[in-house]
């Protein structure tokens, strides 16, 4: 309930205006013109002149006003002031090609507590009648409402819009009586609930601990509800005392923002793996698509290839090939100092990866966080297309070619396959052979080329041979005799993202020798 005998209490003990309109529950954009909001209220600040350190009279001067004992003087204009100077003259800000900005601020625990103390002081002196009851909380949280007040006048300061997409400014902010208070509360903790919360922690020891006071352990166990009042106040002021000096900017921390480059890869080498092959701790082979993509990719952006997140939608074996449209991926590139890709950019990167002739990558862009739904979930509804060459041994019949032709499909049950099982777990998984295309080589017919459109996620060189009846049927099973797979190639991923567009504005597309490489790959 808003009242001006509480706002007029709040003052009294020491609080800003903007504390107080806090305790009052005041919320929303109400902090952007303090004046303003009061008059709505109906509120007279009639301690405002002291508050800015004027007097009235012939004699009158600017006197210091109180340093806030809520807030510690974080709203003051002469903190905010230091604050936002602090920013604009950090080096590192000039680092980041950005144009939004977002704020995470740590305040110190001493805050808490003063809150807690006004809180006590206010269901002291006004109790249910103004709403402070002891189980819920009396103000909008710091935090919130700093949100409000900091973030324009930041926004100004920079020339930037705030924007949750933007360089994370991190701001820790302390107090010079933090560790003193602290200790005089580890104190009552000792007396209120029997422990010495410093016996499991040291002094310093953890990030947000001091004295052995967590955040986490204050709000959890000092509420009005859960202590003995009494014993409280003959150890911490009720209301706070005002304190000597104001906040200080312990530290400032920037990182650029989080970017997403997608693309699509085409893979035309046999041996080499997705990711980089390590085995009992040494290489197996030198290169891997991960790292042809990262390296061409993450120097524009002044971020370490060992930073950057690479994921696709799925995997090929290290002897499979990846063809037609190719497979599509995303880069996860957090700090990035470039939050744009120019397509002449975008353009050097895919002619720089095609030159290792193992690999090809096209459609190259920068795509927002909220597309990644496309290649993180939904993996099984998707549908694959592969060509497997397989080799029996006789020669082809009329019969094994029928029964091979299967336009309609079937089920399978899937045993994780023998050779995997060091990295995936035992499960048996359900999976739909969407339809299967089967012809003879002309020149040998004991080899067979078979076109395969699987459901995402199947095993298709247990699919052929069964992996000693672990795949259920199995082509083997299905023909009544041995079959194996000797080249297998990933023909089409059915995801149409990201988006197509042609980086190649230069003209300097793929080599005639490149070209016919492809047709006779797709051909194989």
């Amino acid at each position: 309930m808003l009242s001006q005998e509480v706002f007029d209490y709040l003052k009294e003990v020491g609080c800003c205006t903007i504390c107080c309109l806090r305790f009052l529950k005041v919320r929303g954009d109400e902090y952007m013109n303090v004046a303003k909001t009061l008059q709505r209220l109906g509120l007279k600040d009639t301690c405002s002149d002291a508050e800015n350190g004027e007097e009235s009279g012939p004699t009158s001067k600017k006197t210091k006003p109180n340093v806030c004992v809520a807030c510690l003087g974080f709203f003051s204009d002469e903190f905010l002031a230091k604050l936002t100077e602090a920013l604009t003259t950090h080096p590192h800000l000039i680092q980041y090609e950005c144009d939004e900005f977002v704020l995470a601020i740590s305040f110190p625990i001493l805050l808490n507590v003063r809150q807690l103390s006004l809180w006590l002081a206010l269901i002291d002196k006004f109790g249910q009648m103004h709403g402070f009851v002891s189980n819920k909380q009396p103000d909008v949280p710091l935090k919130e409402v700093s949100k409000m007040v900091i973030s324009p006048k930041v926004s100004q300061a920079l020339g930037k819009k705030y924007g949750q997409n933007g360089m994370m400014i991190s701001i820790s902010i302390n107090h010079a009586d933090e560790t003193a208070e602290l200790q005089k509360l580890t104190e009552v903790d000792q007396i209120l609930f029997k422990t010495n919360c410093t016996n499991n922690k040291s002094k310093k020891d953890k990030k947000g601990t001091v004295n052995g006071m967590t955040r986490g352990y204050f709000e959890k166990n000092f509420l009005p509800s859960n202590i003995d009042v009494d014993i409280y106040k003959q150890n911490i002021p009720v209301p706070p005392a005002i304190p000597d000096s104001s906040m200080i900017v312990e530290n400032i921390a920037v990182s650029g923002p989080t970017i997403f480059v997608a693309g699509r890869y085409q893979k035309f080498c046999r041996v080499l793996p997705h990711t980089p092959w390590i085995l009992n701790g040494k290489r197996v082979m030198a290169d891997s698509v991960q790292e042809l993509i990262v390296q061409s990719v993450a120097p524009y952006f002044e971020v370490p290839e060992s930073k950057v997140i690479f994921s696709s939608s799925g995997r090929e074996d290290v002897d499979v090939r990846c063809l037609g449209k190719g497979r599509p991926f995303v880069l996860e590139i957090p700090d990035s100092k470039r939050i744009i890709l120019p397509q002449s950019v975008a353009e050097n990167m895919e002619i720089e990866i095609d030159q290792t002739e193992k690999i090809r990558v096209i459609n190259l862009q920068i795509v927002p966080r909220e597309e990644l739904v496309h290649i993180k979930f939904g993996e099984e509804k998707k549908t694959k297309t592969y060509r497997a060459l397989c080799i029996l041994n006789e020669p082809a019949t009329v019969e094994v070619l029928q029964k091979l032709n299967i336009p309609e499909g079937f089920e399978i049950k899937q045993w994780t396959p023998i050779r995997v099982l060091h990295r995936r777990p035992l499960l048996q998984r359900p999976r739909r052979v969407h339809s299967v295309k089967a012809r003879v080589d002309p020149n040998d017919h004991k080899i067979l080329i078979l076109d395969i459109v699987t459901q995402a996620g199947t095993y298709i060189k247990e699919l052929v041979h069964g992996d000693f009846n672990r795949t259920d049927p199995c082509f083997a099973k299905l023909i009544g005799q041995d079959i194996d797979i000797a080249a297998l190639d990933v023909l089409a991923v059915d995801l149409d993202w990201p988006k197509d567009v042609n980086n190649r504005i230069s003209g300097q597309c793929e080599t005639v020798r490149d070209k016919n490489e492809i047709d006779d790959l797709n051909k194989s």
